[in-house]
């Protein structure tokens, strides 16, 4: 009986350490460059060219009359989001009258800039997102490397104390004609083996992960006074476009997708508080499960500002298109 109380005893310890959380510390690439995706020249961004330009933000609404005529309503659109809709309409005012050309290329020129530079804009906010992808990704495979090191040593522990449990059992049993030793070894090696083959199961390898910038966190509490994303930027992914999303901005479909995803749990569960509480905050400990939601749901805000960048360059397409023309005449 003592016996079968000790080998309990020495399951149940193995089971507990075989269980429990394992925290890696932060590697130096990840700890040191946490900040890496910052660009230099970030506040540059947010600088109106002009003081008419300064003044044009304070305007609530702007007519579209004479550019919806000569351009197509994406253009329209990605003009008034980013407040070049002025601009656009005294374009096309001139084209339509028609002006002089050098007064519609003096125009033309000022609206290409502005469109340039709304595109670096966007370009940059894309890259910094990326930047954020790939941080998460880094550490994510460590952590996938480092739970297959361990799935692979303990299935293969579980294989050895399997083998060597048959080979004891078996040779105790020879010699003694079986008995209470044959059955305590051959019972342990059987335990071993369950034990070392599924406890990577349930074994968590986490790493310390900082997010300081957190575009994520702007995109949920709907932060529209942020540095992180632009006004413009913001305005594209808050207020309702020309896309057929029932009335809904880009921002309402992702809120509306991470939650039916079960990115964030169930909601109002305690897994949900505390992913929220993860996700949204400057870091904290991370598994790879978390690592990857994060990634996805970086990925996926990516890919709506990227949208702002294809309709930048459908609409400075359609300026250049139409100076071609022109200057064919």
């Amino acid at each position: 009986m003592r016996r079968y109380r000790w080998c309990l005893g020495l399951l149940s310890s193995l089971l507990l350490s075989a269980g429990c959380v394992s925290t890696l510390p932060p590697s130096a690439s990840t700890y040191s460059f946490d900040r890496r995706c910052l660009s230099g020249a970030s506040e540059v961004r947010s600088l109106p060219v002009s003081q008419n330009e300064r003044r044009q933000e304070l305007n609530d609404t702007v007519e579209k009359d004479a550019a919806v005529q000569l351009y197509s309503p994406i253009g329209v659109h990605i003009a008034d989001v980013t407040g070049l809709l002025p601009l656009l309409n005294q374009m096309a005012r001139l084209e339509l009258q028609p002006a002089a050309l050098s007064d519609i290329e003096r125009v033309r020129r000022k609206l290409v800039t502005r469109l340039q530079l709304a595109t670096l804009e966007v370009s940059g906010l894309v890259a910094e997102i990326e930047c954020e992808v790939q941080r998460a990704d880094q550490v994510q495979d460590r952590l996938r490397d480092v739970q297959t090191t361990r799935t692979t040593s303990q299935t293969i522990l579980g294989v050895i104390f399997g083998g060597l449990a048959n080979i004891l059992s078996g040779g105790i049993g020879m010699a003694t004609g079986a008995g209470d030793a044959g059955n305590i070894v051959s019972v342990t090696g059987g335990a071993l083996e369950v034990l070392f083959g599924t406890s990577a199961n349930f074994t968590k390898v986490r790493q310390e992960f900082s997010h300081p910038r957190n575009h994520l966190k702007v995109v949920w509490e709907g932060l529209a006074e942020s540095e992180l994303i632009s006004k413009r930027a913001w305005r594209f992914l808050s207020e309702p476009g020309i896309r057929d999303l029932e009335g809904h901005s880009l921002r309402d479909v992702m809120l509306q997708t991470w939650q039916e995803e079960g990115r964030l749990g169930e909601s109002g569960s305690i897994r949900e508080k505390e992913r929220k509480a993860l996700l949204f905050g400057s870091g904290g400990v991370y598994d790879s499960e978390q690592l990857h939601v994060r990634e996805a749901m970086l990925q996926q805000l990516e890919s709506s500002i990227q949208l702002m960048h294809q309709e930048l360059e459908t609409l400075l397409r359609e300026v250049l298109i139409r100076q071609a023309g022109e200057e064919e005449t």
